[in-house]
Order: C-alpha cells, then sequence, then structure tokens
C-alpha cells in the first residue's frame, strides 16, 4: 500500500470554505483501490492499474507557520513513511484543476494571508529562482485523469506557491527521493467534490509509481554464439545488453524489433519467437523487458549506431560479461538450457 501525504488550506480572504481542505479531510484515512484502467504496451504510463492508496492528510494554515510546516517537518526527519506529497489549493478564479509544474523563489501578495502579512521578495534567500516538482508531468499527462486540466508553471505569489517551493526546497536540501506536487482546485461551482476527491485519487496513484517503459530485445543465436551489444553514452556506459528499445506507443512487440534493428544495427530481421519476458527495478524506473529471438536478413556485420561493440559470445562465457541487470535473468536461462 502506498500513503500519501495530503494537505489542504483553511479558507482564507473572507471565503467560509476551501474547497482543499474539503477534500483533504475527506480522504484523510481512507485506503483505496484506485483504478486507472487498462494500459496498452508502449504508452508509458505506470505500471501498477489498481493500486491501493491511504491518505495522511494535514490542513495547513494561510500565513508563514501553514507555508513552513511540511518543509520544517522534512528538514526534521519528522516525516516519514509516506511515498508522495500532494498539496491542493484553491484556484479561486479557475474554472479547471490546475497542476502546477514548478515552485518559484518569490512572493508577491497582492492581500495579505490571515496573519495579515503582505510580502514581496524571495522566500529563501540566496536559493534557486525555481524548483521543478519532484513528481512527474509528464506521467501525469500520459495517463487518464477524466477530468480536463491545465499544467501551470506558476503557482502564484501567495501562500500556495510559498508552500510549494518550501516543501521542493527542503527535499532537495535533505536528498529526500519524494514525488511533490501542488494541484489548485477550482470552486465547487466548475467541479463538484465528488470530482474532484475522484481527480486527486487518480493523481495519488500516478504520482507514488516511478515511470514504467515497455523495451524488447533481440536475441540472435549462431552456432552456439550469442550476439551483444556494448552501449555507449551517458547511461549505463560500457554495459553489455542484447539490441533493442523501448516500445513506441501502437506499435507491436514485432514491429518495434523491426524498428529497432534497422536502427541500431542496420539489419532487416524477423523475429521469431518470444524467449523470456522480464520485470525489473532500477531506481528510478521500471521496465517490462520482452525478449524474442531472431534472425536476421542481413549479410553485414551489425553497425555501431547506438553501440560502441558487438560481439558473437559463446553460451559458457556469457557469464563473464558485465550485462545490464535487467537482462541477467536471460543470461543464466541461456546457459543452463542451451549449454552443451
Amino acid at each position: 500500500m502506498y500513503k500519501i501525504l495530503l494537505t489542504g488550506f483553511e479558507p482564507f480572504a473572507g471565503l467560509e470554505t476551501n474547497v482543499s481542505e474539503i477534500v483533504a479531510e475527506y480522504l484523510d484515512m481512507k485506503s483505496l483501490n484506485v483504478e486507472l484502467g487498462e494500459s496498452e504496451i508502449g504508452t508509458r504510463r505506470v505500471r501498477k492499474r489498481s493500486p491501493k492508496i491511504e491518505w495522511r492528510s494535514k490542513i495547513l494554515s494561510v500565513d508563514k507557520n501553514g507555508s513552513t510546516h511540511i518543509s520544517k517537518d522534512i528538514l526534521s526527519d519528522s516525516i516519514d513513511n509516506i511515498d508522495a506529497i500532494i498539496h491542493l489549493g484553491l484556484a479561486r478564479n479557475a474554472s479547471l484543476p490546475r497542476i502546477e509544474s514548478r515552485g518559484l523563489n518569490m512572493n508577491y501578495f497582492t492581500s495579505p494571508d490571515n496573519s495579515g502579512r503582505k510580502v514581496t521578495g524571495e522566500i529563501i534567500q540566496g536559493a534557486p529562482s525555481e524548483i521543478p516538482v519532484s513528481a512527474s508531468i509528464e506521467l501525469i499527462q500520459n495517463e487518464d485523469l477524466k477530468y480536463s486540466y491545465v499544467i501551470s508553471d506558476d503557482a502564484g505569489g501567495f501562500v500556495c506557491n510559498e508552500t510549494l517551493y518550501n516543501s521542493l526546497h527542503a527535499l532537495r536540501s535533505k536528498d529526500r527521493d519524494i514525488p511533490c506536487i501542488f494541484v489548485h482546485l477550482p470552486s465547487e461551482e466548475f467541479m463538484s467534490i465528488n470530482e474532484q476527491v475522484e481527480f486527486v485519487t487518480r493523481i495519488s496513484a500516478i504520482v507514488v509509481q516511478p515511470r514504467h517503459v515497455d523495451v524488447v530485445g533481440a536475441i540472435f543465436e549462431n552456432e552456439g554464439k550469442w550476439l551483444a551489444s556494448k552501449r555507449k553514452g551517458p547511461i549505463h556506459s560500457d554495459k553489455w545488453e542484447f539490441p533493442g528499445g523501448k516500445i513506441e506507443r501502437g506499435e507491436s512487440e514485432n514491429l518495434a524489433l523491426i524498428r529497432e534493428c534497422k536502427e541500431e544495427l542496420d539489419w532487416d530481421i524477423s523475429p521469431v519467437d518470444r524467449m523470456m519476458v522480464i520485470d525489473y527495478r532500477y531506481s528510478d524506473f521500471t521496465v517490462t523487458l520482452h525478449f524474442w529471438r531472431c534472425i536476421s536478413h542481413s549479410d553485414a556485420p551489425p553497425s555501431t549506431h547506438s553501440h560502441s561493440e558487438h560481439r558473437w559470445i559463446k553460451t559458457s562465457m556469457l557469464h563473464n560479461f558485465d550485462w545490464l541487470e535487467a537482462d541477467i535473468p536471460l543470461i543464466e536461462y541461456i546457459q543452463s538450457t542451451f549449454q552443451s
């Protein structure tokens, strides 16, 4: 079960209610399986389609104490066992929810907060002018939130932005890898409470999960030797892998294999049969690898567009190479099944 710290704000500026407080209080201590619907291969959506979420809510005051409440908890290490932080606020002049993409290091209050404070200037002296949210905006955009929304790059110069910036700065200062985001909700005039609750639960089910990708791998064998490719570039440089790559939206595994082998190897190939499917979690994303035995129709050696080197490796020697971690179960399978 994933656990989310959810915050809302008290009413302010003479308002009798604040929808962010209502939604946060409604979800407090609730545990729900959130249904995200089916996901087609290659859509880059989250892996778990019905994750169980539990919310713990806090209602913040609309003043400096409120804007620093969560950041102080982060800095004092009193926030524990939390998978994500979602701040909610009211966008009085908006008809659609606004998902904020960054916090800005600037206050420019046009009206006083609930303590009578009206300030202009940096929130934290000498800190970065902006900090992107630590939750993935791209991942949210890849999913179906059911309701229309806006991605915003300005959370306003009031307490909402101040709260978001303080939280993001504290997470960065403590090197805490916790997704954090701010969602401005419209008034009930434009979106009912039930709709707002559903919207927030869907966002919750997305931001707590790492991004997921589906990958194809092409397996070529020739007289007891297997084609291996050495990576180049900044990510997993010099690791060995089987050629292949990410499945794009709308592609089948076969079409992805044909495209990737043409791009990486400059080979025309035919997929034969699926050899193994591996699910693996890296530190910041999950991957499903679909490995297929393939036949090449090209006589030329494989090109090095995407790799620094290719080798045909004997079955008995495969374990001597530095493979990507996700490929190792396949190496073990090949050596146990095809070892002569």
